[in-house]
C-alpha cells in the first residue's frame, strides 16, 4: 500500500449537465483518473434496486452518462456497465432508475452479472464465491458509488459498492458465513482486494441519510468525490457524515490489513472542512467487552444460544407491508415467513442473524431497525 493517497472533493450543487461536467472533470484531474485508451472498461454503479432517481437509492444516471462519455473520449476500446441487485435474477436491467437508457444513448453495454459467473477465491477469507465473470475480463474497473448510510455497516461507500459483483441471491448467503459486523467487513475488504478496482467516483450530490441504504431520506449534500484509493475515499465520506472513521467496520478492517494509506491528500476541498454536523447517521452499537465477545459465544454453543443477539431484530409494520415477500426471499437465515392466519410477516428472532437484508430490500419502508 502506498504511503499516501489523493482524494478529490469538489462542490457540485446539482446534476445539471454543465455543473456536473465541471465537477467531474475536476475530480478526474485532481485524483488521477486511469488511462483507458484501447482498454475494456467496466463501470460499476450502485444499483441496490431499480428505483426512481428521486429516491437517491442508486447512482444518479447523469453521473453514469458522464463516465461513459469520458471513457469514450479517452478512446476506451469497450465500455461495460453493470451491477446485480440482491433480489434480481438473470436479465436484470436498470430501467426505472434511468441507467439502461443512458447506456443505450451513449453506446455502452449493460452486462449481466449473473450470466455464467466465475468461482473465485476471495482474498484473505479462505472462501470461494460466485463473482461476475466480466470482472476478470475488464482491463479497467471504475466504481460509481453512492454516498449513503447503512443499517449494518454504518455507511455504504466505494468499498462496499463492489459487493455487487457477487450475483443476486448469492449475496444473502454471505451474511450467514460472515454474520457479524466485523466479519462482514472482512468479506467486503476481501472482495474489494479480489476485484482490485482502479478508481471510484462517489455521488454525494444528493446523498442518503437515516435508515439507509434503501429506506433513508435523500439529502442535498452537493459534493462529488473521487480517488484511486477506495479506503481513503470511504474515510473522507465517513468524516463528512460526522462519523469517527476508526469506528467504521470496513475502515477498521482495512487498517488491520495495512491497506489504509498513512496520509490522505486533499488537492481541492478537505474532508474536515466539509463535515455535515446534523447528518442523520446510524447510531453506533455499543461494545459489550470480554463477557460477550469471549465468554458468551462458548455459553451460546453449550446451551443452544440462550443469550443470543441482544441487538434489536427488525420490526415489521403490518399497516405498511404490501406482502411482496421480498424480505422472506432475501433472508439468508430463513427466519422470516408470511403467516396466512395473521396475514402478516412474522420473524423467528432465535434464527435472525441481524444482517438487515430484509430492511434493505423492503420497497415499502415497512421494516424498522432500532
Amino acid at each position: 500500500m502506498n504511503s499516501s493517497a489523493v482524494v478529490s472533493i469538489v462542490k457540485c450543487p446539482s446534476y445539471s449537465p454543465d455543473v456536473l461536467e465541471a465537477a467531474f472533470m475536476q475530480v478526474c484531474k485532481s485524483a488521477g483518473f486511469p488511462d483507458v485508451k484501447g482498454k475494456i472498461v467496466l463501470l460499476k454503479p450502485n444499483v441496490l434496486s431499480d428505483s426512481p432517481v428521486s429516491a437517491a437509492i442508486t447512482t444518479n444516471p447523469e453521473l453514469v452518462r458522464l463516465a461513459i462519455r469520458y471513457c469514450r473520449e479517452n478512446r476506451a476500446k469497450e465500455i461495460w456497465v453493470g451491477d446485480s441487485p440482491g433480489m434480481q435474477g438473470q436479465n436484470f436491467k436498470p430501467e426505472k432508475c434511468g441507467i439502461l437508457d443512458i447506456c443505450n444513448e451513449e453506446g455502452a453495454v449493460w452486462v449481466d452479472f449473473t450470466k455464467d459467473p466465475d468461482q473465485v477465491e476471495i482474498s484473505g477469507t479462505g472462501n470461494t464465491l460466485h463473482m461476475a465473470n466480466v470482472v476478470a475480463k475488464a482491463d479497467v474497473i471504475i466504481g460509481l458509488c453512492k454516498m449513503k448510510t447503512h443499517q449494518l455497516m454504518y455507511v455504504t461507500g466505494s468499498v462496499k459498492n463492489f459487493f455487487g459483483t457477487i450475483p443476486g441471491l448469492h449475496k444473502s448467503q454471505c451474511h450467514m458465513h460472515f454474520p457479524s459486523c466485523d466479519s462482514f467487513a472482512k468479506l467486503l475488504v476481501g472482495i474489494h482486494e479480489t476485484v482490485k478496482p482502479d478508481f471510484s467516483i462517489m455521488d454525494g450530490i444528493v446523498s442518503m441519510e437515516g435508515a439507509g441504504p434503501a429506506n433513508g431520506t435523500p439529502r442535498n449534500t452537493g459534493l462529488l468525490l473521487g480517488s484511486a484509493n477506495d479506503y481513503a475515499l470511504d474515510r473522507a465520506q465517513a468524516v463528512i457524515m460526522g462519523y469517527d472513521p476508526a469506528l467504521i467496520p470496513v475502515l477498521k478492517e482495512a487498517g488491520n490489513q495495512n491497506l489504509m494509506p498513512s496520509e490522505i491528500l486533499y488537492p481541492d476541498l478537505d474532508a474536515s472542512n466539509c463535515v455535515i454536523k446534523d447528518y442523520v447517521r446510524i447510531p453506533y452499537r455499543k461494545k459489550t467487552g470480554f463477557i460477550r465477545n469471549l465468554i458468551l459465544p462458548v455459553m451460546a454453543r453449550t446451551i443452544g444460544g440462550f443469550f443470543k443477539g441482544k441487538d434489536h431484530g427488525p420490526e415489521f409494520m403490518k399497516d405498511r407491508c404490501i406482502h411482496c415477500l421480498k424480505c422472506v426471499k432475501i433472508c439468508p437465515a430463513h427466519a422470516i415467513f408470511f403467516s396466512e392466519e395473521e396475514q402478516r410477516i412474522v420473524a423467528d428472532y432465535s434464527k435472525c442473524i441481524r444482517c438487515y437484508c430484509c430492511h434493505e430490500m423492503c420497497p415499502a419502508d415497512a421494516i424498522k431497525v432500532k
